[in-house]
């Protein structure tokens, strides 16, 4: 398990780079591509909920969505649970933007020479949904005890 954790992490680092080189040039990388891809897989949400998911910092959320408000990639709706913290949407420009981010991801993947079978890749898949859902279901737990 210690030999996995340790590879995912360095994969992590190299795709974050890799997408940042892959997308040189383009109007969001890095985080904020992240905030653009959370909201196009999840639905709008507000600057707290993204945080939770992302498990950062409300204030480092909210610096990323501050300036895709500036950009127009994203905008602020009405919250009917609560007043005060707007979900935060994609606007049209947006949802166009981070689909054409991860077409050119997609495609430059395809085109990678990793040299191993398709069906060792949908193994590896598995794993690692195996692995994030027991992380999930034990943070779950150790966040309860807490309470």
């Amino acid at each position: 398990m210690e030999a996995l954790v340790l590879e995912i992490l360095g994969v992590f680092g190299v795709l974050r780079r890799w997408g940042d080189a892959v997308h040189e040039g383009a109007p969001v990388k890095g985080a904020r591509r992240g905030v653009l891809e959370l909201l196009l897989r999840d639905g709008s949400e507000t600057v707290s909920g993204l945080a939770r998911v992302r498990g950062v910092s409300r204030q480092q959320v909210q610096h990323q969505v501050d300036r895709l408000l500036e950009l127009g990639f994203v905008e602020r709706l009405p919250n009917p649970a609560h007043r005060r913290a707007p979900l935060i949407g994609l606007t049209n420009r947006g949802r166009a933007l981070i689909k054409t981010v991860r077409s050119a991801e997609l495609d430059a993947l395809s085109q990678l020479p990793v040299g191993v079978s398709d069906e060792a890749v949908a193994d590896a898949a598995k794993v690692l949904a195996a692995l994030r859902t027991a992380l999930e279901r034990d943070l779950a737990s150790r966040v309860a005890a807490r309470l």
